[in-house]
C-alpha cells in the first residue's frame, strides 16, 4: 500500500499535500469540505482525490463515484 509521503513525493504544488494531510486528520471527508478547508478549486480537489484513490491511499465510500472519500 502506498504511504501518504510517497503520494506527494516528487509532485509540485501545495494542494495535494494539503489534501492528503486533511484526509489524515478528517476521515471521511467530502469534496466540498476539502474545498472549504484548503481554498482549492473544485476541479483541483476532485483531481487530487482521484489521484490518491488510484494510488490506493483512500477509497470512495458512498458508492456515488467521487463525493465522499
Amino acid at each position: 500500500m502506498t504511504t501518504r509521503r510517497e503520494v506527494v513525493s516528487g509532485l509540485s504544488g501545495w494542494t495535494l499535500p494539503a489534501h492528503v494531510d486533511l484526509l489524515w486528520r478528517w476521515p471521511p471527508v467530502s469534496a466540498p469540505f476539502a474545498e472549504a478547508e484548503t481554498s482549492a478549486s473544485r476541479g483541483t480537489v476532485h483531481g487530487n482525490l482521484n489521484l490518491v484513490t488510484q494510488d490506493g491511499l483512500i477509497r470512495e465510500v458512498t458508492g456515488q463515484g467521487g463525493y465522499r472519500f
